[in-house]
């Protein structure tokens, strides 16, 4: 079984990929949405089959969204973002964690020869 340092080890590894995926996707969550704002123009001209006269830049798409939504508008789909992406960070960072300690100390535990 696991040992009680290894127990908190692991749900403090738990916790530490839980908030470390939480502020990652609050820094990404603009950008994100700027690429869903890509992907749906590309399905409308796919649609209609008309190519774009041009492409707006990264930082201008982030510009139009934030003067036609404001800041608001940039952290859309804030709440789906955080409840996909803490979850899944905690347990890949605690099951990394969790394989590393256990395969050092099966390593470790091996007989040499």
């Amino acid at each position: 079984g696991l040992r009680p340092k290894d127990q908190n080890s692991v749900g403090m590894s738990f916790v530490a990929g839980g908030i470390s995926g939480t502020v990652a996707a609050v820094l990404t969550l603009p950008f994100d949405v700027v690429k869903t704002q890509r992907q749906v123009a590309l399905g409308a001209m796919e649609a209609v089959r008309v190519t774009p006269l041009q492409v707006d830049s990264t930082w201008l798409l982030l510009q139009r969204i934030r003067a036609e939504s404001g800041t608001r508008g940039l952290f859309a789909g804030f709440l789906p973002r955080i409840i996909k992406a803490a979850p899944s960070c905690a347990i890949m960072i605690s099951t990394y964690e969790f394989g590393k300690r256990f395969f050092q100390r099966l390593n470790q535990d091996r007989p040499v020869g």
